[in-house]
């Protein structure tokens, strides 16, 4: 099953992303079991990010991990910082808006097909309403498992990014709240520490070189993601350099050595046990199969 990794409704006015398109969504979307998922990703938001449409051909979801903005959906206007959630469908006007000094850090994602609207439907996230996310940690691990998986491609990693969706929106509508609620201290520290990783993964080559970067200790860093998070922050981090290397060594021209020093790796053959060690077969292996 290909993917793609852009779109023509992709924004680009972005510093960093993760994205991935699936070409294939006119199909899917006629079968009623399947959740028919189109395309997103995670998106660093450029100081002049926006977004304006007065329609729009699919149902999306957004999710802000780091940062501010606002967004404005059907003519009302919302601040927008970590932990926020705003749907919209096709018909919805809206404006998305990246603030220029803290500029976002944010997750879309876009599907379609019956099974998506009965979802939404179910759990009561309305179109054009904005909602706070309590376990916001949890839903940000889930949205990083469907780009990942989509990712990856083939019939199963579409089934397990649609899966982990659909989980992700689930947790949404279950610990929702009001859009003005505040997050203690110690999660923020979370949430600023793991919005640092997201962005500056490709030159981190430890935990206490993020830890350092983020002004808290490696341990202290390491109780906040057993706190509030279901992985340790080295495994976050080797997950964000394996799946950014999945992305580089589909390139025509990739290089194995070239790609594990962009990732931080002092030689090709230890990024090459990594990558097997993470996906089970080597980068080699994955380019030949490309």
């Amino acid at each position: 099953m290909p993917v793609a990794e852009q779109a023509d409704y992709f924004s680009t006015q972005v510093v960093r992303t993760r994205r991935f398109f699936l070409p294939d969504w006119r199909h899917r979307q006629t079968i009623p079991s399947v959740f028919c998922l189109v395309g997103g990703g995670c998106e660093w938001c450029a100081a002049d990010f926006k977004v304006d449409r007065g329609s729009f051909p699919f149902l999306a979801f957004e999710f802000v991990s780091r940062g501010k903005g606002h967004v404005t959906l059907s003519g009302r206007r919302h601040e927008l910082s970590v932990g926020h959630a705003f749907f919209f469908d096709s018909v919805t006007p809206h404006v998305i808006e990246s603030d220029a000094e803290e500029p976002m850090v944010k997750y879309f994602f876009n599907f379609t097909g019956q099974r998506a609207a009965l979802l939404l439907e179910e759990l009561n996230l309305q179109s054009g309403h904005l909602v706070r996310v309590l376990n916001a940690s949890r839903v940000g691990s889930l949205l990083e498992d469907v780009i990942d998986h989509a990712l990856r491609g083939g019939v199963l990693g579409l089934r397990a990014a649609s899966a982990a969706l659909e989980y992700a929106m689930v947790l949404c509508a279950e610990s929702r709240q009001p859009a003005a609620t505040k997050f203690d201290p110690a999660y923020a520290t979370y949430l600023r520490c793991r919005g640092h990783m997201l962005r500056n993964y490709p030159v981190l080559s430890s935990i206490e070189q993020a830890a350092m970067s983020c002004h808290v200790s490696a341990a202290y860093l390491t109780r906040l993601f057993k706190r509030y998070d279901d992985e340790t922050p080295l495994t976050c981090l080797t997950r964000l350099k394996m799946s950014q290397a999945t992305i580089k060594l589909r390139q025509p021209e990739a290089q194995v050595k070239a790609v594990a020093s962009e990732l931080g790796y002092k030689s090709a053959a230890h990024f090459s046990r990594a990558f097997k060690a993470w996906s089970g077969r080597s980068p080699t292996d994955l380019r030949s199969a490309e």
